[in-house]
């Protein structure tokens, strides 16, 4: 697993729009909830707990967001959990991202690992952004929020598998 902190605006394709998008929001707002959030149904909320061991506890996943995609399994049974078995420190290499954004600095990375889905003979490209930042809900204290969008590469490689998924279970 490779991760490397991006600024934004190197970010590419509509994945990296998307992320500028949120991240001018929230400059503009001041890390405050607002109306009219951009991409509120795909970002996740998470606890502003975060050791740098573990992927903090989450609150909200958007129905639209990448992560639920993942966790669902639009990709193919098991694909999250290849992801997570892939690096057995994968939790602690994702998880230093939160940390880093609990205390304030925000996260703008590209995460890019290989991995092999269950039954696949070759493993996959795994490439995505991440944009992690405090927000204000108007309680005491602050959630994380996360927008996880697959690039450019990934987008390719996750209409390969939509488009191969119902082989996998013959």
């Amino acid at each position: 697993m490779h991760i490397k902190r991006i600024d934004p605006a190197n970010m590419k394709g509509l994945s990296g729009q998307y992320i500028q998008e949120l991240e001018a929001f929230l400059k503009h707002t001041s890390g405050v909830l607002r109306p009219g959030m951009p991409l509120f149904d795909r970002v996740v909320f998470t606890s502003t707990r975060a050791d740098g061991d573990h992927i903090p506890k989450i609150g909200y996943v958007g129905k639209g967001s990448y992560i639920q995609d993942v966790m669902s399994g639009q990709f193919g049974a098991d694909f999250a959990s290849a992801i997570r078995n892939q690096d057995p420190r994968f939790d602690a290499a994702v998880a230093g991202g939160f940390a880093r954004a609990a205390q304030g600095h925000r996260v703008c990375e590209l995460v890019e690992m290989e991995v092999t889905p269950p039954g696949a003979l070759k493993g996959i490209p795994v490439s995505y952004y991440r944009f992690i930042d405090r927000l204000w809900l108007g309680a005491p204290s602050p959630v994380l929020v996360n927008l996880t969008l697959p690039t450019l590469t990934q987008f390719h490689e996750l209409q390969f598998l939509q488009d191969r998924a119902h082989l996998w279970p013959n």
